[in-house]
């Protein structure tokens, strides 16, 4: 975006023969119309803009970019503007409402600075994330952009930049160690504010048998390929005399989680009642059981992340007492019956066909 020192000119709307200027500097700059790149503007050589120093934007970054701007509300949308008191700058800023297009990686830490930055101004921000991210939906590098928002649950944005529209995958869930979510895509701003007020009907996922077996055999296989992973979860097992693919039934129970427990849900709760013996002290069952897993707590968008492991821990043990097969004083586990355990994955198979789908 330039100005032609009335109004914002996208690069695309530009007249040739027009001056247009940088909205965060002033310089003139050069509008730049060719075969393979997306016309875009570009400051002169030598230029000290901040912008011109900062690595080159892509075409995605800076196309998008142009659309945010119509998605929002071109009129009262600042472009770039720098705030000087975080000594940071949105590409988009709406109200106290920061806009972050993110197509090129960054790190969990620099994601956390930068989203407190805006709470020190008392700004939200809201991070959009480009076609990259998009295709690794599910990994790592994509989970630290969640939000938990209370109409629908755990969300994350992207712009779809042939369709001009944001796109809302919303109510993510792990169901049986799968990702699921709804969708919808929104041309306006105040199109997707209205759906976040009121977004109509929100999937009640369930876990079912077909669920937990695939969930066993996907384990099963793992063991049989020699995963490198899940032998040293195995590892944690057999030092208890136990199997993996033998893991009590009530770790199968409710297979419907949050993406901060994510995929290896089932496996964290296999190591926790693996780990659970007599005396032994709940939160070390619990530290361990994370680290195992490797359950990350760092979500700068999400309120209090670690609450929802705490929550499942919690969620899991009461199971366990209710049952009448521990109890808990002072912290410390005494064990009151044997959780029972099954040689193999085999031996599972057959007492899970006795059970009633509706346990699950």
């Amino acid at each position: 975006m330039a100005s032609d020192k009335e109004k914002l000119v996208s690069a695309t709307a530009a007249k040739d023969n027009q001056k247009y200027y940088c909205p965060i500097c002033k310089e003139e700059l050069i509008l730049k119309r060719g075969n393979i790149n997306a016309p875009h503007f570009a400051h002169f050589k030598n230029s000290q803009c901040v912008i011109a120093m900062e690595d080159g934007e892509s075409n995605e970054h800076l196309m998008g970019k142009e659309q945010l701007l119509n998605f929002i509300d071109k009129r009262n949308t600042h472009v770039e503007k720098y705030l000087s008191e975080i000594n940071q700058r949105p590409d988009l800023m709406y109200q106290k409402l920061a806009f972050e297009f993110q197509c090129s990686p960054i790190s969990r830490k620099r994601l956390k600075e930068r989203v407190e930055g805006y709470h020190k101004l008392h700004m939200k921000s809201l991070w959009i994330l480009g076609s990259n991210y998009r295709k690794r939906f599910g990994s790592d590098s994509v989970n630290k952009f969640y939000y938990y928002i209370d109409s629908i649950g755990f969300t994350i944005f992207f712009w779809l930049l042939n369709e001009r529209k944001i796109e809302v995958r919303y109510n993510c869930q792990y169901v049986c160690g799968k990702l699921k979510y709804q969708r919808i895509t929104f041309a306006r701003l105040s199109e997707l504010l209205r759906f976040i007020h009121n977004p109509g009907t929100i999937v009640r996922y369930k876990s079912s048998m077909h669920g937990v077996i695939s969930q066993l055999t996907r384990i099963e296989n793992q063991l049989f390929y020699r995963n490198q992973q899940m032998l040293k979860w195995q590892n944690v097992c057999y030092n208890q005399q136990h199997n993996i693919s033998g893991s009590p039934i009530i770790c199968d129970i409710k297979q419907v989680t949050s993406p901060i427990m994510g995929k290896n849900f089932l496996i964290w709760k296999i190591l926790i009642v693996a780990s659970i013996k007599e005396k032994v002290k709940l939160r070390d069952v619990f530290a361990f059981a994370n680290q195992m897993v490797g359950l990350q707590t760092n979500y700068p968008l999400v309120h209090n992340a670690t609450q929802y492991i705490k929550d499942e821990f919690k969620l899991l043990i009461i199971q366990l007492i209710t049952k009448r097969k521990i109890q808990i004083k002072n912290g410390i586990v005494h064990i009151i019956d044997e959780i029972k355990w099954f040689d193999d994955y085999y031996q599972k198979l057959n007492e899970l066909s006795t059970q009633n789908n509706t346990i699950f």
